[in-house]
């Protein structure tokens, strides 16, 4: 939340349509006028679109002002409207300024796989004792980190941040808005989603680094002990360092880990000489590293161990992530938001432990490079183990169809995209199947996990 006044002095905008009243109230900011909060700010970006072709629209969809570099045309009358020079740099020189205003204690969370089911982990234990600013979705960018910190409010205690890596520099960017005082690493796979966007895993490993290089002395490095790539970062940060997992010198260690199929996963957490059961309703032996990082981040903040334990027990599954939908005659693993080959792997050994009929539907793989093929094929033989019916849908998925079938699964089917698969399923399905969709976002397979558990597409 913020004033008109505040975002004229951070930004040195002006108000070039509607009444400047400097006590006028912001509940936040938008980019995408179509999820333009009523009393937000809409800030007109020019990235593959350009937002001033949407202000219109973000005032109908119920925003209170707009930032804007040029005048538009089509205002509502009484439309607020703030010029500046560059939109990008006035949200995050707002941004800033806020952050200077609510210098609350902050956890960054990086990784290339299991950044936002951490997040929202960590987010959870921390809420048994504060009230908790997090990121939105997967805004974990030089867009959406911003716009989080214009959420923030008075009664914000502690704020919990995605930051994710393209370019070098980006993290340790992102970190001089985020100030964090604990930092979280969770996986960098061999083949690591966004791959072909970097030249190397290494240089994956060192963007990531950014995050725990920032975190000041009395901060604390949450790193991943089971990944080999994470625990060799420990010498690259000045904070106390504590690792977490399954191996046996982890400082934070999990036992008697017990994956439950879709009913979730239940554990032991060792944090010296404490201890507590820990049971997660999301399904997936691999979320025990985001549950044991959700635990240290609340710990090092002062959340009891046994009170964020049982915070994790009742919290929410991200959308289109690992998410458990129920129909009146399917079980959907709705994992449809994006997908690397790690998160696909895991995905299908939650489905290989059901005990019906289980129907995989598997998307490409996308910005995968060189690597793509390889692990194109890789999943199609994992999914020949643990399924009994295969959906490939878009054009690299036809090497998931092909390699499962040389691996011996006979019901394979290839479609081209979303709406073909719904068509597909809506004929093969039968009463009692448990399906899992999941593939890269720009498939846009979340419409069809929602689809799927809608009336209509009921067998």
């Amino acid at each position: 939340m913020f004033t008109l006044e505040q975002l004229l002095r951070a930004t040195g905008g002006r108000v070039i349509h509607g009444a400047p009243n400097e006590d006028e109230r912001f509940v936040g900011g938008a980019f995408d006028s179509r999820i333009a909060e009523p009393g937000s700010a809409f800030f007109a970006l020019r990235d593959q679109r350009d937002g001033h072709d949407f202000v219109a629209d973000a005032f109908a969809h119920g925003a209170r002002g707009a930032v804007v570099e040029r005048p538009v045309p089509d205002l509502p009358s009484g439309a607020l409207v703030v010029q500046v020079a560059d939109t990008q740099n006035a949200l995050r020189r707002l941004a800033d300024a806020l952050r200077d205003t609510h210098p609350i204690p902050a956890v960054g969370i990086t990784g290339n796989v299991g950044k936002t089911t951490t997040k929202e982990a960590t987010a959870a234990a921390l809420g048994a004792r504060y009230r908790v600013l997090r990121t939105a979705s997967s805004f974990n960018n030089e867009i959406g980190v911003p716009l989080t910190f214009l959420g923030i409010e008075p009664s914000h205690e502690v704020a919990v941040i995605e930051m994710g890596f393209y370019v070098p520099g980006e993290i340790a960017d992102l970190c001089r808005l985020v100030r964090p005082r604990i930092g979280i690493i969770t996986r960098i796979p061999d083949v690591p989603v966004h791959y072909s966007r970097t030249p190397s895993v290494d240089a994956i490993a060192a963007g990531k680094a950014e995050l725990i290089e920032a975190l000041p002395a009395d901060g604390v490095a949450l790193l991943n002990a089971d990944d080999a790539r994470v625990r060799a970062l420990a010498s690259r940060t000045k904070a106390r360092v504590v690792l977490f997992g399954e191996s046996g010198d982890a400082d934070l260690r999990a036992s008697d880990v017990s994956a439950r199929g879709v009913e979730g996963l239940r554990f032991v957490a060792h944090d010296g000489a404490r201890s507590v059961e820990v049971q997660l309703p999301l399904p997936g032996r691999h979320l025990v590293s985001s549950a044991l990082a959700a635990l240290g981040a609340a710990s090092s903040l002062g959340v009891p161990l046994a009170e964020a334990a049982i915070a994790l027990s009742v919290m929410d599954a991200p959308a289109h992530r690992m998410n458990v939908r129920r129909a009146a005659n399917l079980v959907v693993i709705d994992d449809s938001y994006n997908a690397s080959p790690a998160a696909v792997m895991a995905a299908l050994a939650v489905l290989g432990s059901v005990s019906t009929r289980r129907v995989a539907v598997i998307g490409d793989m996308l910005e995968l490079g060189t690597l793509s093929a390889d692990a194109h094929e890789a999943v199609g033989r994992e999914a020949a183990k643990q399924t009994d019916v295969l959906v490939g849908v878009g054009e690299l998925a036809s090497t998931i169809v092909t390699s499962a079938r040389s691996a011996g699964l006979r019901d394979t089917h290839e479609v081209a995209d979303r709406a073909e698969a719904l068509v597909l399923l809506r004929r093969i399905l039968r009463r009692g199947d448990t399906v899992l969709v999941k593939g890269s976002h720009s498939l846009a397979l979340d419409q069809l996990a929602d689809a799927l558990v809608q009336p209509a597409a009921r067998t």
